[in-house]
């Protein structure tokens, strides 16, 4: 019976502390929160096959070999994609790193001797722009809180933020400024996001502003994920592309990227810690400058200048959704500031 007692004694010291750590993890949201419970409830139920409720502090002293085998048996067995794979054991590190903290967990020193799996580019399809702005305005055909699903998905475009932190925005987040209002909250991995909108979106965002303090008040990611469901269907978006919800956010950094030719503007924009993901994450597909014989020698940079009207209109029809949008960007600010 004593013996029953410091074992359940010694697993609520573990588990507490692992309750702890998801509980840091909320703070970003509920979403988060549950994702990581989830991958460290399958790591400890492969390598120690006990739910985590009952660990105990030996459990929880993890070898390299354990991180190994954990990663050896999922891609051979391919039950994960290697991104998920990923995903799980860093989840797993950050909550020994938290331990380790804590006196339980004794070494952690081999963690960078834990390797990850190569990730395949654009494991996620990307909207073109185009494509965005029929997905918000099929969302005007909604039911229900068809006004609010129209704005995040402009909003998710415009600041490149992730669902997850979009859906737990708050009003408070905002702060108008001279010319633009800022954007500032915490997304993936407790890491701080700072966005900026123009004044006039934001005044469009006020519309759907009630009582409640959260700005898209009401949205759920499946109401989001069927309206996307919706949209492929009716235009015939094969499957192949993947596009999700997080097509959306790589249209827009995508665009970031296109507009302003800077990859660390991209980066900025996608939050991202590496430039290295930024340059996976981003559909730029490079092939090199045309051969000599290709392009006919040097192209004339100056040839939109001498050709009519009529040849430079068809020579814009003929651009992509995404260039004639970058230039009718351009042909704005020229009226502006005209105007101006």
């Amino acid at each position: 019976m004593l013996a029953d007692k410091v074992v359940k004694l010694n697993n609520t010291k573990v588990y507490d502390q692992i309750k702890k750590y998801l509980t840091k993890q909320s703070y970003n949201s509920k979403g988060t929160e549950a994702a990581y419970e989830g991958d460290i409830r399958v790591f400890f139920e492969t390598v120690k096959n006990k739910d985590i409720e009952y660990l105990t502090q030996d459990d929880i002293q993890i070898t390299l070999d354990d991180f190994e085998d954990f990663i050896q048996y999922f891609y051979q067995n391919k039950l994960y994609a290697n991104n998920t794979i990923n995903r799980k054991v860093s989840a797993v590190k950050g909550l020994l790193k938290y331990l380790a903290a804590k006196k339980l967990v004794n070494d952690v020193s081999y963690f960078e001797l834990v390797n990850s799996l190569p990730e395949k580019k654009n494991s996620y399809g990307i909207f073109q722009l185009s494509e965005v702005f029929d997905l918000a305005e099929l969302a005007l055909t909604e039911k229900y809180k068809a006004k609010e699903k129209r704005l995040l998905i402009l909003f998710a475009l415009d600041t490149c933020i992730r669902q997850s932190a979009i859906l737990s925005l708050k009003w408070s987040a905002f702060r108008e400024v001279e010319d633009r209002v800022l954007v500032e909250g915490v997304d993936k991995g407790n890491q701080e996001f700072r966005q900026s909108i123009a004044k006039e979106f934001y005044r469009e965002l006020l519309t759907i502003k009630n009582d409640s303090e959260l700005v898209f008040n009401g949205v759920t990611k499946d109401m989001i994920f069927n309206l996307i469901k919706r949209y492929k269907k009716q235009f015939n978006i094969p499957d192949e592309r993947k596009l999700v919800f997080h097509s959306i956010r790589k249209a827009g950094g995508t665009f970031r990227y296109r507009v302003t030719g800077d990859i660390f503007e991209a980066k900025k924009a996608l939050n991202h810690k590496s430039i290295v993901t930024t340059q996976i994450y981003i559909e730029d597909e490079d092939y090199g400058a045309l051969g000599a014989v290709s392009s006919k020698g040097k192209l004339n940079e100056e040839l939109y200048k001498e050709v009519n009207h009529e040849t430079l209109i068809k020579a814009i029809e003929s651009l992509s959704s995404n260039q004639k949008f970058m230039l009718n960007m351009k042909i704005n600010e020229l009226i502006r500031g005209i105007k101006e």
